[in-house]
């Protein structure tokens, strides 16, 4: 509100509304008084879920009641987007969301939300590349050795990912795009099951975190071939970046809270306040880095930004690749 706006609505406001503003805001000193469901589309165990099950810790130590961690995995985070659109607008319910939440309603033609107009921003945790990473017996090593074969052999090579419409899907068909290639991609519900496809040799390459592929990575177990970001990973400085052989290629992956949208301001502001003093706190610090990934925080404003600008770029993706589906 501008200042303008606002000595507007100081002197000529009905006292109703300077009181329901405080009691807004007394609501927001009180809450929460009873526990808070923060619903994850993700299975245990993924770099998501860890981050989300950290700052929720931390949430709950700070105002004196739990933020219960509940699953919903499936359908690339849609199955836990719409238990939360659906929820009551109290801040008892929370999405930790992800770049994959903004793309997958895009994608699927069941889904009626709308990401930007169904939910609030509460606060944006952090921000990560995501890695391309092949079976040990895979013969290709760098990207333009893949590119190469899958050329020659359009649809032979298989790449797991861990979620239909979600951010490592997309960033895959981007780059099918860039490259005029072909791969067989090949879904999974979560990031262990198709990282064990690949250990296994059901599939050939797979798309992930660094967070968790990086035991694999220091195991050699499989092998790393570039990063999805601009910039190189700084827990991963040695393998390059698709950006390098791709210029201006960059799918970076962001995760944070969000609300229904009509969760009242005052409740919004508190929490996107703490998770701002969190995201300061040295091991959760400790933690993000340890899976290549930095703190954002911010404003409600600017992370709300960011949600209606991705959908509107993935918006323009999705139509340009014809990836719309059920």
């Amino acid at each position: 509100m501008s200042a303008i706006a606002r000595r507007h609505v100081l002197s000529g406001a009905p006292a109703a509304l300077l009181l329901g503003a405080r009691g807004g805001a007394a609501a927001a000193q009180d809450y929460p008084t009873r526990p808070v469901r923060v619903i994850i589309g993700f299975a245990a165990g993924g770099a998501t879920d860890i981050m989300a099950r950290l700052i929720s810790k931390h949430l709950g130590e700070r105002l004196g009641q739990p933020f219960v961690i509940e699953n919903r995995p499936g359908a690339g985070t849609l199955l836990a987007a719409e238990a939360v659109a659906r929820a009551a607008p109290d801040g008892y319910t929370l999405m930790y969301a992800s770049s994959s939440t903004v793309i997958t309603p895009l994608i699927n033609r069941s889904s009626n939300l709308d990401i930007p107009r169904d939910f609030a921003a509460v606060a944006v945790a952090q921000a990560s590349p995501m890695i391309l990473v092949a079976n040990n017996d895979f013969p290709a090593r760098t990207i333009p050795e893949i590119v190469e074969m899958a050329k020659a052999q359009p649809g032979r090579i298989t790449i797991s990912h861990p979620g239909t419409g979600g951010a490592n899907h997309l960033s895959l068909a981007i780059f099918m795009q860039r490259t005029g290639t072909e791969f067989t991609l090949v879904p999974f519900s979560g990031n262990q099951p198709s990282l064990n496809a690949l250990m296994r040799g059901d599939v050939n390459l797979a798309s992930d975190s660094p967070f968790a592929t990086r035991p694999l990575l220091e195991a050699n177990r499989i092998r790393p071939i570039a990063v999805t970001t601009a910039r190189r990973s700084s827990i991963l400085p040695d393998v390059p970046s698709l950006a390098e052989y791709l210029p201006g290629y960059d799918v970076p992956f962001w995760s944070g809270f969000i609300a229904p949208r009509a969760t009242p301001p005052a409740i919004l502001d508190r929490l996107n306040r703490e998770v701002e003093e969190i995201l300061k706190l040295p091991e959760v610090l400790e933690r993000l880095r340890g899976f290549g990934a930095e703190p954002v925080g911010g404003s409600r404003e600017a992370f709300q930004r960011t949600i209606e600008e991705d959908w509107k770029r993935w918006g323009e993706v999705v139509r340009q690749l014809g990836l719309r589906g059920d």
